[in-house]
């Protein structure tokens, strides 16, 4: 139940609050690049829309560690900023494989339109983007820090 209780403090709480907004905001930027790069692709380059996905991703993933770094994240750089980029980058891969997959049974299975599809699987990614960076990425307080007012 103190779990549960401390959950609950810390999800309500302003710096908690404030984070989520801020992740939505960089998010947001970056779904504009991501669609948008993909939209160019697919309707003006023509080129396939898993191909085009993967350029999308490249792109908006770049910009999004700078996003993230600088206005949602302190990121826990002691062990060097090489490796919390990597390791950004191999978690944003698994975000874009929940993307992938997303844009595959939603474009080439069921036959949706790709930048309708590409909708649901950024918002899942999303999901998983923020709680794997807050966990692995994020600085930790000291226990007596707490969340501030």
């Amino acid at each position: 139940m103190e779990k549960i209780k401390k959950l609950i403090k810390i999800v309500f709480s302003w710096e908690f609050i404030k984070q989520v907004i801020m992740f939505g905001i960089a998010g947001g930027t970056t779904s504009i690049i991501d669609w948008g790069v993909l939209a160019i692709c697919v309707r003006f380059l023509h080129m396939d829309s898993m191909v085009s996905n993967i350029f999308a991703f490249a792109i908006s993933v770049t910009y999004n560690y700078w996003a993230n770094a600088k206005f949602v994240f302190d990121f826990d750089e002691s062990k060097g900023k090489k490796r919390v980029f990597i390791i950004f980058v191999c978690l944003a891969a698994v975000g874009f494989a929940i993307n992938q997959i997303v844009m595959f049974l939603g474009n080439k299975v069921l036959g949706y339109d790709p930048l309708i599809v590409k909708v649901a699987g950024i918002a899942l990614a999303a999901i998983f983007n923020f709680f794997s960076r807050k966990l692995l990425l994020e600085k930790k307080k000291a226990p007596d820090e707490g969340p501030e007012a």
